[in-house]
């Protein structure tokens, strides 16, 4: 039995990793069926590869998205550039949105890099918590040793409020900037407890960098530059700070604000900054936080020396920003999950509100492309988390076990193309997280859209048999560190087994040291060491399946400065082992090209 689609896109069912097959309930078929709607029709897009021609049904009329009318034409060039451009029939009828993209997504640099939470990086002068600064230090030692690329994790925005969202995967907005990576001047207060090896306090921090950058914002002496740049971002920028200055007055759970709030498009909403100067004021702050931020991460990017390589995560919350403003093309009645499996028996919601594909395809996928393009924005890469959402989802109605899910089949061919398109503008190459359960073609479309897959060691021993356009590495942010699963404290039976298998006799150091270098000499394109197994950390920053209570998941620091880890053991003898294996490797062609 083969996955079917129905007209919502719903499947039929699914192969479970034991490869069971499991029917779609008829109870959950009818409630996404529901969330997602009647198909209506917007007006047309065409995707087209850069490169190709195309004839024409009629003559119409072209102009480029840079403002260059090409006049009429009978027949698309292979000479027109990727980008998203109006062709208008001559004869009268809907203008297309064309969409050009690139074949094919830049190479990836060969070599080898670090992996590091943001929020973890610590320096003995900051401000309780990782920001832009910690990644520019450690992306220059990193560069300084011959690396080439630093993964962060997400720098999507969290809400205003308190408490501040721990996970940098559950972000209000996944188009705009978290401001607690703004590195504050000037000395922290002593009560953030900025200790090297303690906890990030967010609401502590968040609300001494909030005063400190507010005392900044109100004495800005040159605020037309800042002016400048928000009137230049649009609305976009505006209806997010809106949400923003809605939430401090009222809450981050836009759903239990007064009902007149609740949409965007509202004229009360729309006036509200004209008729209340304290609400104005309290946007042109939260758009005055952005224009920080994408300072900060400007210099960064440009004094980095080695790739920033963002994240995409997967969704976003349901109370936040950008679940408010694209509501109308959500499916609010639905959560993104997994179906169950080998490390999660009852399955997973992750409480995402999923786009509904023909709703976000009438928007010519402007929500997506706004995302896909600020992820992208000062990074030499891209990683997408989760990759095999853009092919189908695992929707869980509301309410509803995650068992009880199905999968929805989403336009993977014009995200793709999106992907490719932005990432190059940007100058960026692109990773895909394609982790866990992948069904047929996804590897494939990866391949020919020249997308790296992800090789995790912990999963795969096998590293002569990895994939080339592959980034690997030992472990991730989910999973165990090498010292958690030499001391016994943390991985299942088959990571202790593999990893006595792979380093009989050694010690932790020893052990550490020969994994990395292990790994670092297969054929991966790019291999990334962990800034935790670098400073020989025993925890792990996130333990998926479990509360803050039980674990401070994405709040651990690091116990040193990032020169100090890579310059002490066991990060210094890591690095040297990892440097030379991708130097012999690449010697006697282990490394492909």
């Amino acid at each position: 039995m083969t996955d079917v689609y129905d007209e919502w896109g719903i499947a039929d069912g699914y192969f479970d990793v034991t490869g069971s097959w499991h029917d779609t309930p008829p109870s959950t078929r009818l409630a996404l069926r529901t969330a997602i709607g009647d198909q209506v029709d917007g007006d047309p897009l065409w995707f087209v590869d850069e490169g190709s021609a195309q004839s024409l049904w009629g003559r119409c009329s072209l102009v480029l998205d840079d403002g260059t009318d090409l006049g009429e034409v009978d027949a698309l060039s292979p000479h027109i550039p990727s980008g998203y451009h109006r062709l208008a029939p001559v004869d009268g009828g809907p203008v297309t949105t064309l969409i050009v993209a690139p074949r094919r997504c830049l190479p990836a640099p060969r070599g080898w890099g670090v992996a590091a939470q943001v929020a973890s990086l610590w320096r003995p002068d900051g401000w309780g918590i990782g920001d832009l600064r910690d990644v520019e230090h450690l992306a220059q030692q990193v560069a300084e040793r011959g690396g080439v690329a630093v993964l962060l994790s997400p720098l999507h925005a969290p809400a205003p409020t308190m408490p501040q969202e721990a996970s940098p995967y559950y972000p209000s907005s996944r188009r705009w900037l978290n401001p607690l990576l703004v590195p504050v001047p000037g000395d922290a207060p002593a009560d953030l407890g900025n200790r090297p090896g303690g906890l990030v306090d967010r609401d502590r921090v968040w609300a001494a960098k909030r005063q400190a950058l507010g005392a900044e914002f109100h004495g800005d002496a040159v605020a037309g530059e800042w002016r400048n740049w928000a009137r230049a971002q649009g609305t976009e920028l505006w209806r997010f700070c809106t949400w923003n200055a809605l939430a401090d007055r009222y809450g981050d759970c836009w759903r239990e604000w007064p009902v007149e709030l609740r949409h965007p498009d509202t004229t009360h909403v729309q006036d509200l900054p004209l008729r209340d100067h304290d609400f104005a004021a309290s946007c042109e702050f939260h758009a005055w936080l952005q224009w920080r931020a994408h300072q900060a991460l400007r210099h960064t990017a440009s004094a980095a020396g080695a790739h920033l390589v963002g994240d995409l995560a997967v969704g976003c919350s349901l109370d936040g920003a950008d679940a408010w403003l694209h509501q109308d093309a959500m499916a609010l009645g639905a959560r993104i999950g997994a179906p169950p499996d080998a490390f999660n028996v009852a399955g997973q919601d992750w409480g995402l509100p999923p786009f509904v594909p023909w709703k976000l395809r009438a928007q010519a996928y402007a929500p997506f492309v706004a995302m896909v393009r600020a992820t992208c924005q000062g990074m030499g890469g891209v990683r997408i988390d989760h990759v095999m959402g853009l092919f189908r989802q695992y929707w869980v109605p509301a309410g509803a076990s995650p068992t009880e899910g199905a999968y929805v089949r989403m336009p993977a061919d014009e995200l793709l193309a999106i992907i490719r398109l932005e990432a190059t503008r940007a100058g960026a190459f692109v990773v895909g997280e394609d982790l866990g359960t992948v069904e047929v073609g996804v590897h494939e479309a990866m391949d020919a859209s020249a997308m790296l897959g992800t090789t995790v060691w912990w999963f795969d021993q096998r590293v002569s048999d990895w994939r080339v356009d592959s980034l690997a590495t030992v472990t991730t942010h989910d999973l165990p560190t090498v010292a958690g699963v030499w001391a016994g404290s943390d991985g299942d039976e088959q990571m202790h087994a593999a990893l006595d298998a792979a380093c009989p006799g050694s010690s932790l150091v020893d052990a550490a040291v020969h994994l990395h270098a292990l790994a670092a000499a297969g054929p991966a394109t790019l291999f990334l060491a962990s800034i935790d197994d670098l400073a020989g950390l025993d925890e792990r920053p996130n333990y998926p399946g479990t509360t803050n209570e039980q674990h401070p998941n994405w709040c651990r620091r690091l116990p040193a400065t990032s020169e100090a880890i890579l310059t002490g053991d066991p990060g210094a003898a890591i690095v040297r082992a990892v440097v030379q294996a991708r130097v012999s490797s690449a010697r006697t062609g282990t490394i492909g090209t």
